[in-house]
């Protein structure tokens, strides 16, 4: 009976939890959009150094730039938190953010746009840099509206808040798993344009170096290039200050190897972009996330 005590409570902690994010929703729906993002920027700096969560932060930190001292790890930290905290309490104005965009710049779209009037599939990769969920609000309007991958919450009515959330501005969206890539393939057959989010651990990837440590990573941006012959569009985001954002499509890889060896210099090539974005903007980075395995 004390083994089945926790599965019988689950349902009721989903539905707590899911009732609770629909009412922080609401109320702060009702608040300026910069009053909204500067509340979730000071929630992620006061609490966020007391979980334990930002021990893991500071472990990450620590062996992926090992140059930084005391004051710029710490600098760092206060600024992730500051950027994850913003992040989360702006989901309640994402739909203001699509329908009036001024504070969100796209650059370097050009390409991606011709490849949508042409009907051509296009994949995507980025980063949990800024507010990654910019990325789709920006390209749905300059191109056209992207089919999302992510990786779905644990509590099931917590993630169909966070869908319906991005319905407005997206194609679709599949879950991270076999059912999902299948749904991937469909929706580039058909020409769509997927974006994924590749920085995360992966337990069925590949290991490969992510700041000189061996990181699994998940290897369907590459094995599913290569299979379409579709370009990947690396697409940096960045916070340039408070709601004001800067989104910058770049130019775009090619792969054609799907053996275990293309898969994995690929991987190596997409890491290395990710490096580069996070060192250039260490405290706009989820520190937080366990990346890498013990």
């Amino acid at each position: 009976m004390s083994k089945a005590l926790p599965i019988l409570k689950r349902p009721l902690r989903y539905r707590i939890e899911a009732a609770t994010a629909r009412v922080l929703l609401i109320l702060l729906s009702r608040l300026p959009t910069k009053t909204i993002s500067a509340l979730g920027g000071w929630l992620g700096r006061t609490i966020g150094p007391f979980t334990n969560a930002h021990n893991t932060a500071m472990q990450n930190l620590q062996q992926a730039l090992p140059e930084a001292d005391t004051s710029i790890q710490k600098r760092t930290l206060t600024a992730a938190w500051d950027n994850f905290g913003r992040t989360m309490t702006e989901y309640a104005v994402l739909e203001r953010l699509h329908a009036a965009p001024a504070n969100i710049e796209l650059f370097g779209h050009d390409q991606l746009k011709g490849l949508a009037e042409a009907g051509k599939p296009a994949i995507l990769f980025s980063a949990h840099l800024a507010n990654w969920e910019t990325i789709p609000l920006a390209i749905a309007l300059q191109s056209k509206p992207l089919f999302i991958v992510y990786r779905a919450a644990n509590n099931p009515l917590a993630d169909s808040i966070v869908t319906n959330i991005r319905k407005s501005y997206t194609a679709g969206m599949a879950a991270k798993g076999s059912s999902g890539a299948r749904q991937i393939m469909k929706a580039l057959n058909a020409g769509q344009h997927v974006i994924m989010l590749v920085d995360q651990k992966s337990n069925t990837g590949m290991k490969v170096p992510f700041f000189g440590r061996g990181a699994y990573t998940a290897t369907a941006v590459v094995r599913m290039a290569a299979r379409i012959s579709c370009p990947v569009f690396p697409v940096r985001t960045e916070r340039i200050d408070g709601l004001k954002f800067r989104i910058t499509i770049e130019k775009p890889f090619m792969f054609s190897d799907e053996s275990e060896d293309g898969i994995r210099k690929g991987l190596i090539e997409i890491n290395k972009r990710l490096e580069a974005w996070i060192e250039a903007r260490p405290g706009q980075w989820l520190w937080m996330h366990k990346r890498w395995p013990k």
